[in-house]
This record gives C-alpha cells, structure tokens and sequence, in this order.
C-alpha cells in the first residue's frame, strides 16, 4: 500500500486532489527545489516536551500501545544539551518510544531548573506537532482511552466509521499533544510484519499558511510539498478531529531520504492561537532531521527565515558531531543532525 496520505485526519483519504506549487526561479547555476538533491538525507526521532515524563511514558506505552525501548535516566545537566536547546541552567532527562513498522520514533524530553510555561495546544493551533499512528485494533485502543481517562476529541467518543474502509478517533495526551488513531479495512499487508497492535507514523503540523510553509521546506530544505489549492469542508473531519465548523488545506510528502509523512494543515473558520513557545515549554514539538552539510542548511533555513534557536546562534559539538536547533516561522522546532 502506498504511504498513507490524509488530509485532516490519517483516518480520510484524500477529499481533494493536491497540486504542486511552481517553486521559485531558479537562481544561475542552481536547481530549483524541487530538482536539487535535498540536504536533508533522513529523520530521526519526533519529539514532545512534556511536563512529567512519567504520566507520559504511561500515555503513550500503555494507552496507545508504544514500546519503551529503555527506562529513561534521571535527569541531569548536560551543558552541551543546554547549549543545544538554548536551555541554560536545565537539568533534563528524555524517554524514547518506538513505533513499531515506523521509521520514525517519539521522544519525550522533560525538564527542570528553567522557567517553563505549559502551551497545551490545540489542533489548529499554528505550531501544534500531532502524532498519527495505524493500529491493527482499533476498539482495544480506544478502551483503554476512555479507562485512562483521556481526553477524546472526536465528537461521537470512539471511533469513527468511514464509509467501511476504515475507523479513527483523535485524542490528547498529558500535554496536549494530539495523537491520531487509524485502523485500516482491510488491513495492509505489512501490518502483520510487526508485533503488537501499532504498525506505522505519520507526522502533523498545525501551520498558519500552508503555502507559505512549504515554501520555507522547499527552499530551507529540499522537501517536495504538493498543496491543495482550495479550503475543504467537511463536517465529519472537522468532528472527528476535535475541530468543529473549520474548514481547511493541507500539503503533504514524504520527508526527504525516508518513507516517513509529514502533513502541514492550514485551518479557517475557527480559533487559532499560535504557538510562541521555547523548547523547554511542555507542548513543544521537534522534529529531528539529519543533513548532510550542517552549516549549508543552517545558511537557507535563515535565507528563508526561519531562525537559529541553539544558544549564540551556532551549532554545537557533541563527542565528533554537531548539531543545531532551528525554528520554522510556525514555532516547529527542527533539530539537525549529522547524516551520518
């Protein structure tokens, strides 16, 4: 099956059909974005800011069915961390997720001994990162929702039917964060290659002009982003997702040097608040890319204006790697890695 592609929710196929932006002109002796091989050449972990990593490790491990591939340790001052995040004086300590049939995992990163301001974010929210998972059973996760007593957001409680080809309800975490469930029907191949009851990831993101972050991606990054041209309305989506009366666009594509999704959704009709968080602000999202020449991409993600996050602007060393922190101008944070 192809990688799933949704428009508000993992849990639609698309309502409406996506067409390429034409990218800038080129400038001599350059490709333009959508030709240049990308310096983005892979991703790593998708992560959240939490305001206490045990309740989330207990979310995410024994309501939507994620592994923990190792306790987390205490929390500690790393001061090339605090460089990296621009978190000075903060002790910090991290839980990694796997996500089975993923190529990408979910890090949760809490901290201490900084000012932090909880966002709690919304959907719609320019800046919220949501998480999108497939699960074989859909029933059992949402049980264990309602057990939990989490917050669903999808109007009718549970899941929901889409014309008998699949289920999905929307839910948050501690944190705000939203987590999308879809159950397939019928089921793919590949969901029986992986054990347990989730077998795939996608990524989204809230944005406040979609047109205009794709841009920043092509430009800043490489990514191919195919953009609706109109808004959709749809009251099912909008009711399912916790979003109701919006209408909205998406662009979409695979991140470069992987089969992982990211979705960027621009809402209408409805509240928006943007995100101005920091990154050790619970409710924060990262998203963790490896490039292949650090400081070419630091240069185009400022030619396209985002910024350098990372304490003094620059990038840190860690052992015999650097790294950044940059941010998109929808508050997502984007941490570089080496490629290799």
């Amino acid at each position: 099956m192809k990688p799933l592609i949704r428009c508000l929710i993992s849990t639609l196929c698309l309502a409406f059909a996506l067409t390429a932006q034409t990218p800038k002109a080129a400038k001599p002796g350059v490709l333009p974005p959508d030709t240049r091989i990308p310096d983005v050449a892979g991703v790593g972990n998708f992560s959240h800011i939490v305001s206490n990593l045990d309740k989330s490790i207990e979310f995410y491990r024994d309501v939507i069915g994620l592994e923990l591939t190792a306790p987390p340790a205490p929390f500690s001052p790393n001061p090339a961390i605090m460089q990296l995040g621009n978190t000075i004086g903060a002790q910090s300590h991290i839980a990694v997720m796997k996500i089975p049939g993923a190529g990408i995992g979910l890090e949760l990163i809490d901290y201490k001994d900084i000012d932090r301001k909880p966002a709690h974010p919304r959907f719609q929210d320019p800046g919220a990162g949501n998480l999108a998972v497939l699960v074989k059973d859909i029933d059992a996760v949402a049980a264990r929702v309602r057990k939990s007593g989490s917050h669903m957001l999808t109007a009718a409680g549970g899941p929901v039917d889409i014309q008998g080809r699949e289920k999905g309800f929307f839910v948050q975490d501690p944190d705000g964060f939203i987590v999308e469930v879809t159950q397939l029907t019928p089921l793919p191949a590949n969901a029986s290659a992986t054990p347990g009851n989730v077998f795939g990831a996608s990524v989204e993101i809230a944005v406040a002009d979609v047109a205009q972050t794709a841009q920043f991606f092509r430009d800043a990054l490489g990514f191919q982003i195919r953009v609706a041209d109109a808004f959709t309305d749809n009251k099912l989506m909008a009711d399912t997702a916790g979003t109701p009366g919006a209408q909205f666009r998406q662009g979409s594509g695979n991140i470069p040097g992987s089969q992982t999704r990211i979705t960027f959704i621009e809402f209408k009709n409805i509240d928006r608040k943007p995100m101005n968080t920091r990154v050790q602000d619970p409710g924060t999202a990262l998203l963790q890319l490896r490039v292949r020449d650090l400081d070419s991409v630091i240069k185009s993600v400022k030619a396209a204006g985002g910024t350098v996050t990372s304490a003094g602007g620059a990038p840190v060393t860690m052992g015999n790697r650097r790294l950044a922190i940059v941010r998109d101008m929808d508050n997502l944070f984007l941490e570089l890695l080496p490629a290799q």
